[in-house]
């Protein structure tokens, strides 16, 4: 196209001396020279952004399995040690995060560990905003069949802890009008009727130590506690009174974990939570929690 207007207007100066259309000649030229430029680099862009889309499209359809994250939820609210938290609220070890490391080994998975309120647990799960949660029950759930259950992976003694110099606990109406330290987000089936009827005051408190710290002191009448907890505790410091326990008159509670019904990863996480029970791993990490079992002494 160059040469045909080169041509043309060399036709035309050769035969005229017009300076207006020599010069609209000479800018004729130039001007194609520019688009053909323009022409080069555009065609050259949209090749490279092209390009550039298929392999970012390739690269998010086909995520490798680097990025497959194992959400789980442990609340900072889980009495030690099923999860031992640092000073600055930062998850350190604990049966949980023993056992959902395992977890995430066996199946090549990162861990990222969600920090979420006792009360909200449930939901995090149901709407798989989480994969996993450990240490809950159906009974304690309000919506028990919209969660994968694994287990039960072992049975937990819940224990009421008083004063020693106070009278024994062995039945509901031994705690009617009497104040008792609870921790916040958690449900006590046997307890829950008598609360909503005020019968017992419920207490909440942030941790084990802090209720057992305030039972000491003559705040409380008495603490929910289970047995790993207690025993953990107590093996771990002194109190200003000495305290005694009695069990609850109830069956031992079934402990289990719950995966989201959503979650892409729970036939992988059912198998493995399955494998590990199987195998004795679970009861073997139990067993190194017990620093100390629970004298009887404690008991009158």
């Amino acid at each position: 196209m160059t040469k045909m207007i080169q041509m043309k207007c060399w036709g035309h100066m050769r035969k005229t001396s017009d300076y207006g259309l020599n010069a609209l000649c000479n800018f004729m030229i130039k001007k194609e020279r520019w688009f053909k430029l323009w022409f080069l680099v555009m065609t050259l862009s949209l090749f490279l952004l092209s390009s550039w889309g298929s392999v970012a499209q390739t690269s998010i359809e086909t995520p490798t399995a680097e990025h497959v994250l194992l959400r789980a939820v442990v609340s900072e609210t889980n009495p030690v040690p099923y999860a031992m938290f640092s000073t600055e609220g930062k998850l350190m070890g604990g049966i949980s995060k023993n056992l959902i490391d395992k977890i995430g080994q066996l199946n090549q998975m990162p861990v990222l560990y969600l920090d979420v309120p006792r009360a909200r647990v449930e939901g995090w799960l149901i709407s798989n905003q989480a994969d996993v949660g450990c240490f809950l029950s159906p009974d304690w759930v309000s919506r028990p069949k919209e969660l994968a259950w694994v287990g039960p992976l072992f049975h937990s003694s819940q224990l009421v802890v008083r004063r020693s110099d106070s009278k024994p606990i062995l039945g509901l109406s031994d705690m009617y009008h009497k104040r008792v330290g609870t921790i916040r987000g958690f449900v006590y089936p046997e307890l829950e009727q008598a609360f909503a009827e005020r019968l017992i005051t419920r207490d909440d408190a942030h941790s084990l130590e802090s209720n057992l710290t305030r039972l000491a002191q003559g705040r409380l009448d008495a603490v929910m506690a289970v047995d790993l907890s207690l025993g953990y505790v107590l093996s771990k410091r002194q109190f200003d009174a000495e305290l005694s326990y009695d069990p609850l008159w109830t069956q031992p509670p079934a402990i289990y974990c719950a995966i989201s019904m959503e979650s892409p990863l729970r036939p992988a996480l059912q198998e493995s939570f399955n494998n590990l029970h199987k195998s004795g791993y679970i009861q073997q990490l139990l067993q190194q929690y017990q620093p100390t079992a629970l004298s009887s002494d404690n008991q009158d």
